[in-house]
């Protein structure tokens, strides 16, 4: 079967990683000691620990697996503008103010993460070529439209406008969705070449990164706190957790918090570039505006296709997870009909019971995560803050400190209910797409 839709060198495994493969790091026991341990070495973590480091505090950072083995290397590498409630839905909970808040600080994540690309000369493709979010149904336009005109009312700073369905890319099946929104100010980036570049740059600066070296406990000791692993214990005057959708028991309480998610992504063979300009002008990506959304964007240089969703199912066959995609993909893309896919693969994000990221110290321990697909802009910047939050530096504020942070009763990290909310979610995106 696998002539059918897959390529002769097809890969159960990320597409970044053919650029950006994961490091060699030698698996040495940890220092004895340190000022400050960072459970994670994704995005988050690394921001964090090159902070650290240029303010001349000591840092480990600590991996499960090989650093950047998780979400910072398998995401869709959009770097945008936006958390994942939408204004319409936030204003109700948290009021104007408070709402307009957020949205300021999520484009204050984004302008961090790319500032940080372009003072660094991280090479990883970054492309400024704004979003076009698709409305399933008139009702959604006109919630997205209403959406805006609040944000502009409040002195959110966004540039976007609705865009009618007539006036939608040419590549999507003819009334699949009723035009959509332009956002502009965010983009695109290879997501293994940004983590590597942060990685570089915190080793670098003077940070130990130590992979596959799992943290078993975080204990109190005198005034610290002692790390245990299987290679030995750290010491350490300051603790952050910075695991997201891969946060292990020894941090309990914020496992607690989080609910991993299963997203799953595909790459489709090289293509021709005006195939690719037709499907996304501009290099533009698409984002469904929906519970359970589809995303399409091309790659790093315009040759390929990446399609991805989210998905509660565990990622056990690959191959076949490829061929669902492949289908999804062609019935918003009739035109891709006939394309070979060249890579699937999978990783967990983490959403939160409120939907918003959280960051604040619980017990002495600092924390940063619940992205709920803000990852990237939200993850670096706010492992920035915490860092600074260490420091006690006051710039280390954000909209996202030390909110209550809900859970469920009974749940202990294991999602058992996803099935359900996924059902749910698509018994919901029916009514939209007849809206």
């Amino acid at each position: 079967m696998a002539g059918d839709v897959l390529t002769a060198d097809f890969k159960a495994a990320p597409y970044w990683w053919d650029l950006a493969p994961r490091p060699d790091i030698t698996d040495a026991a940890p220092p004895k000691e340190a000022e400050v341990a960072i459970v994670g070495a994704g995005n988050v973590g690394l921001s964090a620990a090159l902070t650290l480091a240029r303010r001349g505090r000591e840092a480990v950072v600590l991996d499960a697996e090989a650093a950047g083995h998780g979400a910072s290397t398998r995401n869709a590498g959009y770097l945008g503008r936006q958390v994942w409630h939408k204004y319409g839905d936030m204003v109700p909970k948290l009021g104007r103010e408070r709402a307009a808040e957020v949205c300021r600080a999520a484009i204050a994540a984004h302008d961090y993460a790319a500032s940080l690309i372009e003072t660094e000369q991280i090479a990883c493709f970054y492309r400024n070529t704004g979003r076009f979010i698709a409305a399933p149904s008139k009702r959604v336009f006109d919630g997205l439209a209403r959406d805006l005109a609040m944000m502009r009312e409040d002195g959110v700073p966004v540039d976007a406008e609705m865009i009618e369905p007539a006036d939608a890319p040419p590549a999507y099946r003819k009334g699949h969705y009723h035009g959509g929104q332009i956002l502009r100010g965010n983009g695109t980036i290879h997501a293994g070449l940004y983590h590597a570049g942060l990685l570089e740059r915190a080793a670098r600066d003077g940070a130990g990164i130590v992979g596959h070296c799992p943290v078993q406990a975080i204990e109190r000791e005198g005034s610290g706190f002692r790390i245990s692993t299987p290679r030995g214990a750290v010491k350490a005057g300051h603790v952050i957790v910075a695991t997201n959708g891969y946060t292990p028991r020894a941090a309990q309480w914020l496992r607690r918090r989080v609910v991993p998610v299963d997203a799953f992504m595909i790459a489709t063979e090289p293509l021709p570039e005006d195939r690719i300009e037709h499907i996304a002008p501009g290099g533009r990506p698409m984002v469904e505006h929906r519970y359970s959304p589809c995303w399409i964007r091309p790659n790093e240089d315009g040759t390929r296709i990446l399609f991805g969703g989210l998905s509660a199912e565990p990622p056990a066959d690959l191959t076949q997870k490829a061929r669902i995609l492949r289908d999804a993909m062609v019935r918003i893309v009739p035109a891709l009909e006939g394309v070979k896919i060249s890579h699937c693969w999978t990783g967990k994000t983490a959403f939160t019971f409120d939907m918003m990221p959280h960051t604040g110290n619980h017990d002495g321990v600092e924390y940063a995560m619940g992205w709920c697909g803000s990852g990237v802009p939200m993850g670096t910047y706010l492992g920035h803050k915490t860092a600074l939050r260490v420091l006690g530096d006051p710039e280390s504020r954000s909209a996202f400190d030390g909110r209550p942070f809900p859970t469920w009763p009974f749940y202990t990290g294991r999602p058992w209910f996803l099935p359900l909310a996924v059902a749910w979610n698509k018994r919901k995106d029916r009514k939209l797409f007849r809206g």
